[in-house]
């Protein structure tokens, strides 16, 4: 792929990436590290424990990072939709993936090479702080993820996924997701789903969900 177009893919980011902060040089540096890669649903884009030497931003779909036991079965940790990034802390150390990211739906990928992210990184204060900030984001994210299993019940935890879902519009999810996002089984989370919907504060179609009543559906999220 050209690199005059995958430029082009990054600079449709500019309304959520800060890429103002980043001088020519800066950016020709980074530019030369990019890589554009495709993934169709349910591909991995990389296992936990894989070596890890980049990073990733979704231009276009959305991925899942999970853990997984020996049986399968899945502990999800969050969504990246646009714009969002993830395999970050490849940039700060060396050692292997913490967790398994597959895609959910057909995604595009912009891959960061840590070479060039480092270098932009050492020269530009703010950059090195939009970074940090994001993992701290993330750090936020799944302590309140601990905190909601610890102390809410499943259909507080359902509809407090459901809003964190519908930052990133209308998503398709498969029930067993959401059960692992939430710690909860398969069942409850159908049943409960079905409630949101006979009550208007989502719509479910062909497994798409769309939140309806975002207000109502903040008020089912209490202690």
């Amino acid at each position: 792929m050209q690199r005059n177009a995958l430029w082009e893919m990054a600079q449709e980011l500019r309304d959520v990436l800060p890429l103002q902060v980043l001088d020519d040089l800066e950016g020709q540096v980074l530019f030369s590290e990019l890589r554009m890669r495709r993934v169709v649903a349910g591909e991995v884009i990389y296992y936990r424990g894989d070596p890890a030497a980049d990073s990733f931003v979704v231009h276009r779909g959305m991925v899942k990072s999970v853990l997984q036991d020996e049986q399968g079965r899945e502990l999800l940790l969050k969504h990246y939709g646009r714009g969002e990034f993830f395999g970050t802390l490849a940039l700060f150390r060396n050692g292997p993936r913490e967790s398994t990211v597959i895609a959910l739906v057909a995604t595009t990928l912009l891959q960061i090479g840590r070479g060039g992210a480092l270098r932009v990184l050492a020269r530009n204060p703010r950059a090195t702080s939009f970074m940090f900030e994001l993992m701290a984001n993330t750090i936020e994210y799944l302590a309140n993820q601990v905190e909601a299993i610890v102390f809410l019940d499943v259909r507080s935890r359902l509809a407090r996924h459901l809003l964190e879902l519908a930052k990133h519009g209308e998503v398709t999810l498969r029930q067993e997701d959401v059960a692992a996002a939430i710690g909860a089984n398969v069942f409850t989370v159908n049943k409960t789903l079905a409630e949101f919907g006979r009550r208007g504060l989502i719509r479910i179609k062909r497994r798409c969900v769309s939140v309806l009543d975002e207000a109502q559906l903040r008020h089912e999220v209490r202690p």
